[in-house]
């Protein structure tokens, strides 16, 4: 079989095929691809230098193996997890096992370390939303649809992303997710409340300046409840979404991923009521209950190093300032 120039990117359409099926959505197999070529590219820079003997994925050593994750220490220890599986899962499909028995015989793999979850604060929510009007044109658009939509639902990004016009029914106060994360093997689609009513009037607006956008555009039929008609296939990319999400970022002064919407809404919504994990559990599209406790412990971690901050304001130690720290520190009158 011969793969071409560059063996391994030439490898990536024989084995993306041979996964049909078990991918549920296009934006799996597009993630997947770009990933898959991205190991190719620093492969052939690793060979270019004399680092490793061949990027053919057939015959990659335990040594090249080994240079490839040296190369990777680089980056954040969850991405070296991710990238190593993927390229075990592409060499063993071309019936190199070379780092399952790397595994077998006790190598160390890079570890995803457990990371707090991210809720956003009060004073962050109020940047965020406060900000959404300063935002012009059909980005400004989208951008106060889509956070306004995250934070009422708790549903991840690519769930709302790929989402049509006719899911979202306002009269209902009801989300229809069409491709759920794990579609086809653990989860279908489901119908969940919009469930922060203060979200509606920014979702009903969104809906408007949708459909004069479309008009506009000479594009009414258009399907995506986010459409882009710029795009074949009517509907944005993750990384389109990230560049308005970013421009948001930008004029709130707040760093945040889209994501953050999901454990912000679950730790106000449960808010220490643990009778609320079960209703919070079928509204995240958590198939076990457990799963989103687990989460809301690690959100309240997150958040508890804020809490206790202010603390000593229950009961202030009195320190009497001296004429140059006083000078110096007018808020504290101590450094």
């Amino acid at each position: 079989m011969r793969l071409g120039r560059y063996p391994f990117r030439g490898g990536i359409d024989r084995y993306i095929e041979s996964r049909k099926g078990s991918w549920n959505t296009k934006t799996t197999k597009k993630e997947e691809r770009r990933k898959l070529e991205q190991i190719g590219k620093e492969l052939e820079a690793l060979k270019a230098q004399g680092r490793i003997s061949t990027t053919d994925p057939r015959h990659l050593t335990r040594s090249d193996v080994q240079e490839y994750m040296v190369e990777l220490r680089k980056v954040d220890p969850s991405f070296q997890n991710k990238q190593i599986g993927r390229l075990k899962r592409y060499m063993a499909f071309y019936k190199n096992h070379v780092i399952e028995e790397m595994k077998n015989e006790g190598f160390r793999m890079p570890k995803t370390p457990r990371k707090p979850i991210r809720a956003l604060s009060e004073d962050e929510l109020y940047a965020v939303f406060g900000c959404l009007d300063e935002l012009k044109r059909w980005p400004g658009s989208v951008a106060r649809g889509l956070m306004a939509l995250s934070f009422a639902t708790g549903r991840r990004p690519s769930e709302l992303r790929l989402a049509h016009m006719e899911d979202l029914n306002l009269r209902k106060r009801t989300f229809f997710v069409r491709y759920p994360k794990g579609e086809g093997n653990w989860a279908s689609p489901e119908e969940v409340g919009i469930i922060r009513e203060d979200m509606v009037p920014l979702i009903e607006r969104y809906v408007r300046e949708r459909a004069a956008h479309l008009q506009k555009k000479k594009a009414a039929n258009a399907i995506a409840l986010f459409p882009n008609t710029l795009s074949t296939n009517g509907f944005y990319s993750a990384n389109r979404f990230n560049q308005i999400k970013h421009k948001v970022e930008v004029l709130s002064g707040v760093d945040f991923k889209l994501k953050d919407f999901r454990s912000t809404l679950t730790t106000i919504t449960i808010n220490g009521d643990m009778s609320r994990v079960i209703g919070m559990s079928v509204q995240l599209g958590h198939m076990d209950p457990n799963t989103t406790l687990k989460s809301y412990n690690r959100i309240e971690r997150s958040v508890a190093r804020k809490r206790l901050k202010d603390v000593w304001r229950e009961s202030p130690i009195m320190v009497s300032k001296t004429p140059s720290i006083e000078n110096r520190f007018e808020m504290t009158g101590y450094g």
